[in-house]
């Protein structure tokens, strides 16, 4: 009766795994639910992107000015804001 049961109750764990893993998989190959998706940070990973691209065309120029006095806040409007960035410009 013990051997019938252990048998049985791992057959059936096999099946169930089975089935979670055909469903994982049909989800994975679904191509047009992944271009419908888009990543919560897309946005801001683009601008990094794009800042990087910036910062990398004046590296090699030695006439750019990289610091800031200490009166100057004029950096502080390069920042990135969410609004820049995110969908709809909201917050998470």
């Amino acid at each position: 009766m013990a051997q019938k049961t252990i048998t049985t109750t791992f057959f059936g764990l096999f099946c169930y795994q089975a089935y979670q893993l055909g469903a994982q998989m049909r989800i994975g190959t679904d191509e047009a639910k992944k271009a419908e998706w888009e990543h919560p940070q897309a946005g801001f990973i683009q601008m990094l992107r794009d800042k990087y691209d910036e910062e990398y065309e004046k590296y090699f120029d030695t006439g750019h000015r990289d610091w800031y006095d200490k009166d100057d806040d004029s950096w502080k409007e390069k920042l990135p804001k969410p609004q820049d960035y995110q969908p709809n410009g909201k917050r998470n």
